[in-house]
């Protein structure tokens, strides 16, 4: 068994390179600038000798130029997240604009030169970007100003009449125009190239404004692919979109008459186009690309941009890590002395505190995974050194390559455990199976296979002749399973026989582990239902239903945890554990029970003959240990002893590191002499025994320790790596990255990945043989993490699936200075030159972290109230909060502050600021939707928003229901639903409806079943719920719970499990299981859920403060009610039974 370290690791190295990756052009006059290895570089028009503009210790990104020419304006992250900055065009030092931290590119410049426009979340209250506006800053500094367009990603100002003829540039953002003029919005999307021929509910909008009067029209509605990035370019509107297979650009009138093919690329996507209005550049599969406005249309005028390249590639040098933090995968040698441990992705063997770590295999390029020892000292691992997985096998010193290489079974191996005795390996796969090796030879056999799902937990006996495993009967129970080897010609081959399931499971029986004198088999079982009762609702869970569990080998063995017979003065004693296979029984007792001498320290491992095991009647020896049920995670057998480790229950939304149960964990030890448990170690992870069963390793985080087995742990909190203390070392593992060769590896594998896993066969149709080609041959050109990144995301986006993501990872290193926030909107007045308080969030003012600190008792800040300093730094015009705030978030800090009525009377407060507002911003527009449906229906119908379908979307539905579940009506609002698992536990509850009341004499009548709605259901649904979102529009329609009202829904129902990371802690997603309905079938995937009632939200309605769909919703739910009264109920007649005369 080995122990697994989910913490992410880090990564370097240069070569000549012809070409770079060359990504986000802008173009004014003959100048082009544009992104390659994170950096800003320049180029002319017609192509030539690229010049580096900066040298960032950040990604720079989105650089828009100038109307003059003499600026660039960029996004960064050079003091923690992405802000606008500006620089000159000549290169020079970067002047910091915003103080956001949330910004997600920038859209351009006004017309004037005078302002940057930039798209940013900072005031958002949904996840993913759904609600990002475009705001304005000055190119001097100072505010920032929201555009009144509602929720946009980008926005394109028709050129002025007395500018069109001869304008070498196109205007792209203001709405502050001396001259009125047209302005296209585009909505929804920046990029339609990682999810291609997509055509859910949010595909691209395009929004005109012909006239530059505020009436906003949709144009090209029905247009069958992406619209996105839309520019007014000579009178036309020109985007990006796949209608006809590939990402091209084309063009229409303003009206969205006569479509247009501008570009002709048949491979890759055409993105982030960008125009001065006599030009357009764009990128095409790492190229540059220009199109002369103002040639004839065809596919000649289309010219790539040749570029003389030249770099350090100082992003791609080597750089080198310790083990300490890196480390994967680690495996404790069957003796005890050392381990053999994988850190990204390379193979190493080192002794516990003495001696040097060895690397073993290939140095760079190729990932090393799963390595375990075999019983003569060698390594098997799994490798991918030529392309595909092998199985690979090392004798312990320095080598390049393996003394053999085998091939592997089908699908990708999961897990894989090693004979304590015999050279077999045992391997479960990704295709449901269970199959053996003999590691000399390669030979192989399937052992089992399951049909519902994978393989878990398999163990080996200690004489190597079993095999012990759990495998599910069916999607809800899990037993356990025991194959006899038939171990031939002394381990050469074996002959097995069919499986033997050798429990009843009530719920799940999982891990299952030996006694290693061969008498039990230990696992771990969920089937303890004692029901807890909740606090909120009348509900019960079973938080704590697993216990560990034993079954007896031999059916003459006793149980261990029953007291013998004794008179008087003699201490209890349980009983002797019965002697080992080999030994002579003795005398029987009277019930017919052998009770031999037990073992007084653990067997040599030669001496194991092999196990006898009964299998006749073996399902009714299960013995349940006298211990609470809880979470536990492991069962370890020790002679004599058994270790188990348990772990706390936990709120779903309480902080916690990365993997809930990293420095979490119990470890207790069950002694039989005793006949009880102690606590052994506290902040266990994961644990193993050596095969002699003298030495333990357990994990605690990312550091390991090796003590003697069944040994209470030293408790002098001394954590220096030591034989005493048991703590290794790890940074003696010293890890080199080359680069290039690891982005090939991580390349190669998502690939693979998405082969082994996408959940149709055929991919859906798409060659993936053709695609790996068409995107590998651009490895070569990239030069930094994201430009990885970038290729992975558009590769994978082929596919035309959801779910297929990328993020994670070793990138560059940026300090991070996160703003603090003060919960309010502040505006800078001119005429009393000081910051205004226009609006403070209260929230929810009870909870630490759900209100503006400015709502704290004692604070005394109202609106419109004066901001006058913070930290004791005076502000001004060009000095923003933001920029005082900056690396305060979280902390307390002095503000200084006046009354809007006394303006001269200054006075200090202390608060503690917060590190995000949306929580806050959250709470206050749920709670401004309530207060509006409440007074529209004069507190009949009640509101409740759902923002994701896990955690917090589930405390959300049950903090709303709860509360209005007595209304005539509700309106459940998953408008910007960010997806989840948790629908069908909110579904149950939204069908569950009156049976009846239960009346009391005195109160009020309580409906029967309890917290059941009596009254109307309605939905509210739009393009940006997804996913388990999706699913739950779906089936609220499906189920007739009521009208959905809004726009037609994201369209993404393909689920994910995250379980893969690459070797520098990137995960990627694959596709695995798609949703399928008995009324749409598998419709909902790339189309999304279409409402009862659409309402579109356009822009107008936003520059109006209006929700046109929640108020569609409450005329929908106003009519209903009228139609279908909710009556009171009346209780009369009661009952009477007098007594009889």
């Amino acid at each position: 068994m080995s122990t697994k370290n989910t913490t992410p690791a880090k990564t370097t190295n240069s070569s000549a390179l012809a070409q770079g990756y060359f990504r986000q052009p802008d173009v004014q006059g003959e100048r082009v600038v544009f992104q390659s290895e994170d950096d800003l570089w320049e180029v002319p028009l017609v192509g030539g000798t690229a010049r580096r503009l900066t040298n960032s210790r950040s990604e720079t990104r989105s650089p828009r130029i100038s109307p003059d020419g003499a600026w660039i304006a960029l996004c960064a992250m050079e003091e923690g997240d992405h802000d606008v900055y500006l620089m000159p065009t000549s290169g020079g030092e970067m002047q910091r604009l915003t103080w956001l931290n949330s910004v997600i590119h920038v859209v351009g410049w006004s017309p004037d030169g005078q302002d940057v426009q930039f798209v940013s979340v900072h005031e958002s209250i949904h996840h993913r970007g759904a609600d990002a506006w475009i705001y304005r800053v000055s190119s001097a500094g100072g505010p920032v100003e929201c555009l009144p367009y509602g929720p946009a990603m980008t926005v394109s100002y028709q050129e002025p009449k007395q500018k069109a003829e001869g304008s070498n540039r196109q205007p792209t953002a203001d709405n502050r125009q001396p001259t009125k003029s047209g302005l296209v919005l585009g909505r929804n999307s920046l990029a339609n190239s990682r999810w291609k021929r997509y055509a859910g509910g949010m595909v691209g909008e395009l929004w005109i404004d012909a006239k530059g009067s505020g009436a906003f029209q949709r144009i090209l509605k029905d247009l069958p692919g992406n619209p996105v990035r839309p520019q007014w370019i000579c009178n036309r509107i020109w985007f990006v979109s796949d209608h006809e297979g590939i990402g091209n650009l084309y063009s229409c009138n303003p009206d969205g008459s006569d479509l247009q093919p501008e570009s002709f690329q048949q491979e890759y996507y055409v993105r982030e186009p960008a125009s001065d209005g006599r030009h357009v550049v764009f990128h095409v599969g790492g190229d540059l690309w220009r199109i002369d406005v103002q040639q004839p249309r065809s596919p000649k005028r289309e010219q790539r941009i040749n570029i003389q390249w030249a770099t350090q590639r100082s992003r791609v040098q080597r750089r080198f890590f310790f083990g300490d933090h890196y480390w994967e995968d680690i495996d404790l040698h069957p003796d005890g002395h050392g381990v053999a441990l994988t850190a990204r992705g390379k193979l190493f063997g080192m002794p516990l505190w003495e001696l040097a770590a060895t690397q073993l295999g290939v140095r760079d390029g190729v990932r090393y995974r799963l390595q375990r020892w075999l019983p003569d000292s060698r390594v098997a691992v799994i490798s991918d050194a030529k392309g595909q997985e092998r199985l690979e096998v090392f004798a312990l010193e320095p080598t390049l390559e393996p003394a053999a290489r085998f091939r592997l079974p089908p699908g990708r191996v999961q897990d894989l455990v090693v004979s304590p005795r015999h050279p077999h390996l045992v391997m479960t796969t990704s295709r449901m199976e269970l199959w053996w090796m003999n590691a000399n030879t390669g030979r192989l056999r399937r052992l089992d296979h399951s049909t519902v799902s994978e393989i878990d937990d398999p163990a080996f006996s200690p004489d190597g002749h079993w095999l012990a495993y759990s495998k599910n009967l069916s999607v809800e129970l899990q037993a356990i399973f025991l194959i006899d080897l038939g171990v031939q010609k002394e381990g050469k081959a074996i002959r097995p026989h069919s499986p033997v399931q050798v429990s009843d499971p009530v719920r799940y029986d999982f891990t299952p582990s030996w006694d290693p004198e061969g008498h039990w088999l230990y696992f771990l079982s969920s089937r303890t239902y004692n029901p807890i009762w909740d606090t909120v609702q009348t509900a019960t869970t079973f938080s704590r239903s697993i216990k560990p569990y034993l079954i007896t080998l031999q059916k003459d063995t006793p149980n261990p945890f029953l007291e013998l017979p004794r008179p008087p003065g003699i201490k209890d004693e349980p009983p002797p554990t019965p002697a080992a296979p080999d030994s002579k029984p003795e005398e029987p007792d009277p019930q017919g029970a052998k009770f031999p001498k037990k073992s007084a320290a653990p067997p040599d491992p030669p001496s194991i003959p092999q196990i006898p095991i009964d299998l006749e009647g073996i399902k009714n020896r299960v013995v349940e240990f006298p211990v609470p049920e809880s979470l536990y995670e492991q069962v370890v057998g020790l002679p004599n002893r058994v270790l188990f480790t348990e772990y706390p229950i936990r709120g779903a939304m309480d902080e916690a590191p990365d993997n809930p149960n990293q420095e979490e964990g119990l470890l207790w030890v069950w002694d039989f002499e005793k006949g009880e448990r102690e606590t052994l170690a506290q902040d266990v992870g994961t644990l193993q025994v050596s095969v002699s069963g003298r030495t333990l390793l357990y994990t605690s985080g990312t550091r390991v320790r090796v003590l003697e087995a069944g040994v209470a742990v030293p408790e002098d909190g001394d954590e220096t790596p030591s034989r005493r203390t048991g703590w290794l070392d790890l940074s003696r593992v010293r890890i080199s990255i080359n680069y290039p060769q690891e982005w090939a590896q991580m390349f190669r594998e998502t690939w693979r990945l998405q082969q082994e896993f996408f959940w149709t066969e055929d991919m859906s149709g798409v060659d993936w043989q053709r695609v790996f080609k068409r995107y590998e041959k651009l490895l070569p050109r990239i030069s930094s993490r994201s430009e990885l990144s970038d290729l992975i995301w558009e590769m994978q986006g082929e596919l035309g699936t959801s779910h297929a993501y990328e993020y994670g990872g070793d990138y560059p290193f940026s300090p991070r200075y996160p703003v603090g926030w003060l919960g309010a909107d502040l505006e800078y007045d001119s005429e009393r030159t000081a910051w205004i308080f226009q609006r403070i969030y209260a929230g929810d003012l009870w909870c630490r972290n759900g209100h503006s600190p400015l709502a704290e008792p004692g604070v005394l800040v109202q609106q419109g109230d004066l901001l006058l300093e913070v930290a004791g730094m005076p502000l001004d015009a060009q000095t923003t909060p933001g920029e005082l705030l900056v690396n305060q978030a979280g902390e307390q800090i002095i503000l200084t502050v006046a009354s809007q009525d006394a303006p001269d009377k200054r006075r200090h407060l202390v608060v503690r600021t917060l590190a995000s507002e949306r929580n806050t911003r959250y709470r206050e527009w749920v709670q401004a939707n309530a207060k509006f449906v409440s007074e529209a229906t004069s507190g009949r119908v009640g509101y409740l928003h759902i923002p994701d379908m896990a955690e917090l979307g589930i405390a959300e539905f049950h903090r709303g229901y709860l509360a209005q579940v007595g209304r005539d009506g509700l309106i459940i609002d998953v408008r910007y639903n960010a997806g989840g698992m948790v629908s069908p536990l909110i579904l149950e509850k939204l069908m569950h409806r009156h049976l009846g009341y239960d009346v009391p004499r005195w109160g009020t009548p309580e409906s029967y079943p309890y917290h059941t709605l009596r009254g109307h259901l309605l939905a509210l649904t739009n393009q940006f719920a997804g996913s388990d979102g999706d699913m739950f529009t779906a089936s609220f329609r499906e189920l007739g719970l009521g009208p959905v009202v809004g726009k037609r829904t994201w369209g993404g129902v393909i689920g994910i499990d995250s379980r893969y990371q690459l070797v520098d802690g990137t995960t990627t997603t694959q596709p695995q299981y798609s949703i399928w309905f008995h009324h749409a079938g598998w419709s909902v995937e790339n189309y999304g859920v279409d409402p009862d009632i659409e309402v579109e939200d356009s822009p107008q309605s936003y520059q109006e403060g209006r929700d046109l769909q929640l108020e569609r919703a409450v005329e929908v739910m106003l009519k209903r009610l009228e139609d279908e009264p909710i009556t009171p109920m009346r209780f009369d007649q009661p009952p009477r039974r007098p007594l009889p005369k």
